[in-house]
């Protein structure tokens, strides 16, 4: 029972290395001018095959460019096409996300987004 225990435990310890979860690279930050608050944050977004882009919102807008042709399922059920150069648009606060990648390839799109550095980034949503 203590080595069935034990390798449960290093299963358990493992397992995180290998899950693929979504990732946002930054690749610039710099400041709105005028403003003491607001920034414009670049940033690659990766979303492994199966894995899901949790429901969320931003305390500023985001626009995105898809760069890999891409599958994924609603919470509904519904499955979407996002070819290569189209783009998305979430006003400040709107509730986005949610999508499973259901493709054969990983999603990734660059995000630009307009947010207030005093906030968190992303807050999740319900």
């Amino acid at each position: 029972m203590r080595k069935f225990v034990i390798a449960m435990v290093l299963a358990a310890a493992v397992q995180p290395a290998f899950a693929e979860e979504v990732t946002r690279e930054e690749i610039r930050r710099v400041p709105v001018p005028g403003s003491e608050v607001m920034v414009v944050v670049v940033s690659r977004l990766t979303v492994p095959i199966g894995a899901t882009i949790p429901l969320h919102t931003h305390p500023g807008d985001e626009h995105a460019v898809v760069v890999t042709p891409s599958r994924a399922k609603t919470p509904a059920g519904r499955t979407i096409e996002f070819p290569v150069g189209a783009t998305l648009y979430f006003p400040a606060g709107q509730p986005h996300g949610g999508l499973t990648n259901v493709g054969d390839r990983p999603m990734v799109a660059i995000t630009t987004s307009v947010v207030n550095s005093s906030e968190p980034f992303a807050t999740p949503a319900d």
